[in-house]
């Protein structure tokens, strides 16, 4: 007992490395969410992470199913969702700063000329001009909403608004969520999608999975919050999206990241019995070489500069030490 309360504090801490979580490379004017990184910063952050050991999503694999020790100041770069500014702008850059990255796709937007439905809904609550004063809506609640600028707790902002119907609109089935979506531009009168937030075709997606720097992952059909789905509707979610890479591609992807980081007992079984290696979440912590595969941490990376950006890299590989 005494010679380990002597030793304890000269023993070697263990490292930790940390997954950074992208979503958009783009120049926009609305980004309720905070996915999208300027082109000027994320490559300030690649000339950053050329002082870092970048590592493959399979060099973590090996890490975690074998407990390899940790290497100083360890990276993995992954995106999720599929955009195609990922094709236009991030592949590029990735490729000149020799970076590898991993890009978590869902596979029901790919290919089509539509916005994602929590970019759709940002449009039509944010970006209409003038909306209406009341919402009825029917489904999936019978409800009727104010909206307007008051301080009352029963009118919404723009803003509370889209919060709220975000809310309803992430626990839909895709074709429930489409037919709300078009019901509420009918509302909004605003029903013309913006280019600049569609996904990668397949062509594009083929072309980003060509190159060996870049690694292609599955991350749903149609990006739900998992948990607040049935058993079998995680099963299509999941188990379609792996179809659809594997079909398109020829190889089964083995990583997965859930949308909005939501999980529960069942998607991990669901993972688990799907060839599934590795799932990604959005808590933001560092992994360790003992970190379960199937609740890999990830910290989401905003649009900060690159002096901005090197101290949160610093901070987060220096916290959560043991």
């Amino acid at each position: 007992m005494l010679m380990h309360a002597l030793t304890a504090p000269f023993q070697k801490k263990s490292r930790h490395g940390v997954v950074l979580m992208y979503h958009r490379i783009a120049n926009t004017l609305s980004d309720t969410w905070k996915l999208t990184v300027s082109p000027e910063n994320f490559e300030e952050h690649l000339k950053i992470l050329k002082d870092y050991h970048v590592i493959s999503i399979e060099k973590l694999e090996t890490i975690l199913t074998k407990k390899q020790q940790i290497s100083a100041k360890t990276i993995l770069v992954t995106f999720d969702d599929g955009y195609r500014d990922n094709y236009l702008i991030a592949k590029s850059l990735l490729e000149r700063y020799n970076i590898a990255a991993t890009f978590f796709i869902a596979t029901n937007a790919i290919g089509k000329q539509e916005e994602f439905w929590w970019d759709a809904l940002e449009r039509i609550c944010l970006l209409s001009g003038s909306l209406p004063s009341k919402l009825k809506l029917q489904q999936p609640e019978n409800i009727t909403l104010e909206i307007g600028s008051s301080t009352s707790g029963d009118v919404l902002s723009p803003l509370d608004l889209y919060f709220r119907l975000c809310e309803m609109a992430r626990k839909m089935k895709a074709a429930q969520r489409q037919t709300f979506i078009k019901l509420l531009e009918d509302w909004a009168e605003n029903a013309v999608a913006r280019p600049k937030y569609f996904t990668m075709d397949k062509n594009e997606l083929l072309d980003l999975q060509s190159n060996k720097l870049f690694t292609i992952g599955a991350h749903t059909l149609s990006h739900p919050f998992l948990p607040d789905v049935t058993y079998d509707d995680q099963v299509d979610e999941i188990q379609g999206s792996i179809a659809f890479l594997k079909n398109l591609g020829g190889l089964a992807p083995k990583y997965f990241a859930y949308p909005h980081g939501g999980r529960d007992q069942n998607t991990i079984d669901i993972l688990s019995q799907s060839g599934i290696s590795l799932g990604f979440t959005t808590e933001p912590q560092g992994f360790k070489n003992d970190t379960s595969q199937f609740v890999v941490p990830r910290f989401q990376v905003c649009n900060w500069d690159g002096k901005t950006f090197a101290f949160h890299l610093k901070h987060w590989l220096s916290s959560n030490k043991n």
